[in-house]
């Protein structure tokens, strides 16, 4: 197992066992202080959970509604109170113990030799506060009332009881007021990547489609599936975005102005406009005070009800001739300073690279990127960097110098590009003839670019001989014959061109699949839950009365989760026949199913018997099986005075898997017929294989089903029974096995 890991990657682990090492021995001397830290962090974290910040959370979110907390344990709130504690100890000690071993870690290089000067330390942390306490304001002041507001009404909506277990309900407003802080960090870090040039200031500008669609994708994860609180959660960070866009390009128009023109040089140079504006707002605001337009501005509002403007002696302790003197200053200086940051924005534009010119020796010439020359570096630039142009680059590249008030820039690419093809075409190959000084390793370039292309190729191959040598070692072990790497290989082949023959039909599957799961889970979200769950209570036997049965989420959020995971349940259902539809003339083609079964009018005739059992069954277990089962499960606990609360994670999947799960059931004997008709498993091998397939039923329910042996045993006996039924009826069809599958008449044809 060593072997598998490089030397480079060992040194570094080794690194950092001895650098962590020095770390803690440094801090062995000031581990008392340290160690104060921590207990100041974890008994303050401790107390202010307890008195403040439990209950405040509480007021936040379920007080003055019929949602509880319940603790499920006797050590819930203890315990969560003690991790917490212990977490905020660390975050508060950590900085401590890196200032004791900072010697260490700057004598190993994990500090910058030219650390951040205090006033710019000071700056940065003071920033990443306030963002990350805006974000938590707008968390429990906006976004957290409304969010519990909406779960709690749709959970009474759909017929659930919320009472939730507090350990849950705390994690939860956790991930949301973390996240909400952290998301909040957008403008700090989209400012330092763009100033420091590690992500350009143009990328975030012109990569804004992707970004909405990231937000929103994030929004998608990380709140409860409702398009409601995911546009909440999305749409602030959208703005915020735009707003980051905006500081980014004041701050790199500050920097990239005061480092090439001056800020002064710039106000020197447009001096007369920035005066013109002040005077002029200051001389109307003044003009318009003086003649008595704010008192008819008031009357104006007045007669349309709306409140007058506050006279300007409020605004300043000044008379009234002073003090519209020093609004019509406030103003002029606010108009000078605006009009002082459009000259400076029309002449520096932090979308121009600013790179200096790399040397001539370094990487590919063709891999010049012309956005980042100027046209005099455009007339000097390498030939090979035109040749290997097409002419929509060249319009791309000129395009973008005339959008950017360019038009020599642009002209000098499109003149180098006509020259170069005129070159080419003229039998010069690179546009220019080679130096008379070219090295030979510089003359041989082709053949190296062919080895290295052999060997790239050959690198691959030996990916594949891995891939395909392990898949067919393990699959002979599994099978009486031995299985060859060219077998695998054509497996291989065979699963990537029936995946390829859906390629146009992707757009069909995922919209229906979007379609069916949508629906499904509009229906669930608009009281279809409830009124099922409704209508199933009503059903149950008399010894069992609804009102003593509650179903509950113990999670804000498993009511939703319990309708997403039904409707993609439905979807892929729905799914499954036209997928299996697409691919059988790729099936046929690779002699997967028989050339004689027919066309594709067979997976209709499976799909139609297989649907009506399907209804037939789910309409057996919601009117027998699912209240029998329920009612025998409650009726001791109702006898025995106890208090009856089911999961919805548990109580649904329950009620899902005793009525869809009986149709389900019964689809399994018309699925055998089909798999034996179309010839994909013929009636001999499922005849031969049975022991075989009972094993592996029972494998997956024990991985997947809950409550280990027993839920093993509950959830697999059904299904092994209903396979065994599936291969008596199938031993019917066939006369015993004396009818032979489509597949195997083709074969012997």
């Amino acid at each position: 197992m060593a072997g598998a890991i490089d030397e480079s990657t060992l040194r570094t682990i080794d690194d950092g066992r001895a650098a962590a090492g020095e770390v803690l021995s440094d801090a062995q001397t000031e581990l008392q202080k340290i160690f104060i830290v921590f207990a100041i962090g974890f008994v303050g974290a401790f107390y202010a959970l307890r008195q403040w910040v439990f209950a405040y959370l509480k007021e936040r979110t379920v007080t003055d509604t019929e949602a509880t907390l319940n603790a499920l344990t006797t050590f819930d709130v203890v315990l969560l109170q003690t991790k917490v504690s212990m977490i905020c100890g660390i975050l508060i000690a950590t900085p401590v113990l890196l200032y004791v071993s900072r010697k260490t870690l700057r004598d190993r290089g994990w500090l910058p030799d030219n650390p951040l000067s205090l006033w710019q330390l000071i700056l940065l942390c003071v920033g990443v506060t306030v963002l990350f306490f805006l974000g938590l304001l707008y968390a429990h002041s906006f976004f957290l009332p409304l969010l519990f507001d909406f779960l709690i009404s749709n959970a009474q909506q759909s017929g659930l009881a919320p009472h939730y277990s507090f350990v849950k309900w705390f994690r939860f407003l956790m991930l949301i007021t973390l996240g909400m802080g952290i998301a909040a960090e957008l403008p700090l870090f989209m400012v330092l990547l763009s100033y420091s040039n590690i992500v350009p200031y143009r990328t975030f500008r012109d990569k804004w489609r992707h970004a909405v669609v990231i937000i929103y994708t994030l929004g998608a994860v990380f709140t409860p599936p409702d398009p409601f609180t995911q546009v909440m959660w999305a749409t602030p960070l959208l703005f915020l975005y735009m707003f980051s866009l905006l500081l980014t390009r004041f701050i790199l128009t500050i920097k990239y102005s005061s480092d090439e023109f001056g800020l002064l040089m710039i106000a020197v140079k447009n001096w007369n406009i920035i005066l013109g504006s002040m005077l002029l707002a200051g001389a109307l605001v003044y003009w318009s005070l003086a003649r008595g337009y704010g008192a008819m501005a008031s009357s104006y509002l007045t007669t349309y009800g709306l409140p007058q403007l506050p006279p300007i002696e409020s605004f300043v302790p000044l008379s009234r001739q002073p003090a519209m003197l020093a609004l019509g200053a406030v103003v002029a200086l606010t108009a000078g300073t605006t009009a002082y940051f459009i000259q400076l924005f029309n002449t520096v534009d932090p979308t121009e690279a600013r790179y200096s010119p790399a040397p001539a020796s370094a990487g590919d010439p063709s891999e010049v990127d012309l956005s980042r020359l100027d046209a005099d570096s455009i007339a000097v630039a390498p030939p090979e960097v035109f040749t290997s142009m097409s002419e929509e680059e060249a319009l791309e590249y000129a395009n973008q110098a005339m959008e950017r008030g360019n038009p020599t820039k642009a002209e000098a690419v499109l003149d180098r590009f006509d020259a170069a093809q005129e070159t080419a075409n003229a039998g010069g190959g690179g546009g220019s003839p080679p130096p008379q000084d070219q090295s030979p390793s510089a003359a041989g370039g082709t053949d190296d670019a062919t080895q290295a292309t052999a060997e790239e190729s050959g690198s691959d191959n030996d990916v594949g001989n891995v891939i395909t040598g392990t898949t067919a070692g393990v699959v002979s072990s599994f099978t009486e014959e031995e299985q060859s790497e060219d077998d695998i290989g054509g497996y291989f082949y065979d699963i990537q061109f029936i995946l390829s023959s859906l390629t146009s039909k992707t757009f069909r599957i995922i919209g229906l699949f979007i379609v069916v799961m949508g629906g499904v889970f509009t229906a669930m979200y608009r009281g279809g839950l409830g009124a099922l769950q409704r209508d199933f209570l009503r059903r149950l036997p008399e010894g069992v009365k609804a009102s003593e049965v509650d179903i509950v989420p113990l999670h804000p959020v498993e009511g939703l989760i319990f309708n997403v995971k039904i409707a993609a349940v439905a979807g892929i259902v729905a799914v499954l026949p036209v997928l299996l539809y697409y691919i059988w003339p790729a099936l046929k083609e690779r002699g997967f199913v028989s050339r004689n079964s027919g066309n594709r009018g067979i997976i209709f005739m499976w799909t139609t018997t297989s649907l009506v059992m399907l209804v037939v069954g789910t309409i057996i277990g919601y009117a027998l099986v699912a209240p029998t089962i329920i009612s025998w499960l409650a009726y001791d606990a109702i006898n025995s005075g106890m208090l009856i609360k089911y999961r919805i994670s548990a109580a649904g999947w329950l009620v899902f898997f005793t009525t869809i799960g009986v149709g389900l059931l019964a689809t399994v004997p018309t699925t055998l017929v089909f798999l034996h008709r179309s010839g994909f498993v013929p009636f001999s091998m499922i005849k031969e294989y049975w022991r075989e397939a009972v094993v592996i039923i029972i494998s997956v329910i024990s991985v997947a089903a809950p409550g280990g042996v027993f839920g093993m045993l509950l959830f697999s006996l059904p299904v092994v029974g209903a396979y065994l039924v599936g291969v008596a009826c199938l031993w019917l069809y066939t006369f015993g096995g004396r009818r032979v599958s489509p597949l195997r008449k083709s074969r012997q044809a």
